[in-house]
């Protein structure tokens, strides 16, 4: 097997089976006159969901690849300092919304768990004492201009090395091609951006996310500029896990606080589809690329690994209840991260 890339071709590990092929595309050189000249982040709209595709190839989910995991990192010490001294006027106008900040019984959506559309959901980055530390600092918001005009938003995460986690329909519309323009801007809230915003270098999607379309291959990496790490630390990940866990999503829902603030849903997961896993959760558009977490542990380092993406509307749950992302394996996650250098 080999990977795809605008350079050239990269050999690959040859144990994993002929699904997996990437595509990648690369920045422009002149990159920030152009997301200066044309994204209007402003006027962006949230990501709409694209049409669930039925898996055509039921015996993928029985070839294993292994697992493998790796937990979170926080950024380094004195990070917030940093940021506060680069970003005055953002750090300003979020600390004084502290002020006027009241907890409301109508910020907590509290249902069961355990099978389609039930969970509990609630704000994530929306008050203090979550939006400056971690893991909430590590996600945020994902901008782009669409190949069919207009800008658009996304959610995303970072992994390590400059690398961030997203959905591919996030950096690629099936049947129209690769967006452009795409600044991340972690922690993001209100429209301030505490840690500045960092354009990207190249994105890589699965072939068959062009090719297929159905929700496995729903996940794309974006290499960032700058040193979104050193302000903000990174997420862990972990492939070829259960379909079956307790799992923390996180995202921007336009539906919720018009994708001011993070939102976050608590479930336990259920198989969708071929490699394809669900979960209850109120967020819809604008939550696209979020992560699913494992082992959430907040504020520490440790745990908080990446497992999937938000994708789409679940097949088997109700729309706006329940949405669905990619079960991370062998085949997409690791063959991604392999070829941005993020394991």
């Amino acid at each position: 097997m080999s990977l795809l890339f605008g350079s050239g071709i990269a050999n690959a590990d040859t144990s994993l089976i002929n699904i997996s092929e990437v595509k990648e595309k690369s920045a422009p050189k002149n990159v920030a006159a152009s997301i200066e000249r044309q994204l209007k982040m402003d006027q962006a709209t949230p990501m709409e969901w694209p049409e669930y595709v039925d898996s055509k190839v039921a015996q993928e989910e029985t070839i294993s690849g292994g697992s493998g995991s790796a937990d979170s990192q926080l950024a380094p010490f004195g990070a917030n300092d940093d940021a506060k001294a680069l970003y005055p006027e953002a750090w300003k106008a979020m600390e004084e919304m502290v002020i006027n900040e009241e907890y409301s019984s109508s910020d907590y959506d509290a249902k069961s768990a355990a099978k389609p559309d039930l969970y509990t959901g609630y704000p994530a980055n929306k008050y203090s004492q979550s939006w400056k530390y971690h893991p909430w600092r590590t996600m945020g918001k994902l901008y782009f201009n669409k190949p069919s005009g207009g800008s658009s938003y996304c959610s995303a995460s970072m992994l390590k090395n400059n690398v961030l986690l997203t959905a591919a329909h996030c950096v690629y519309s099936r049947g129209s091609g690769w967006h452009s323009n795409l600044v991340f801007a972690p922690a993001e809230r209100y429209g301030n951006k505490p840690y500045g915003q960092y354009n990207w270098t190249s994105a890589i999607v699965l072939t068959n996310w062009i090719n297929v379309g159905s929700r496995q291959y729903d996940l794309a990496l974006v290499r960032l500029s700058g040193n979104p790490n050193g302000m903000v630390g990174n997420l862990g990940y972990a492939y070829g896990q259960s379909f079956e866990q307790s799992l923390f999503s996180f995202g921007y829902p336009g539906n919720l606080g018009s994708g001011q603030y993070s939102n976050t849903c608590a479930a336990e997961s259920f198989k969708d589809d071929t490699d394809a896993i669900g979960m209850g959760c109120n967020m819809t558009y604008g939550a696209s690329g979020g992560p699913w977490l494992r082992k959430f542990t907040p504020y520490v380092s440790g745990g908080n690994q990446a497992n999937s993406v938000v994708s789409g509307p679940s097949k088997k749950g109700t729309f706006g209840q329940s949405f669905v992302g990619p079960r991370f394996t062998s085949n997409n996650f690791r063959v991604l991260c392999n070829s941005y250098g993020c394991l």
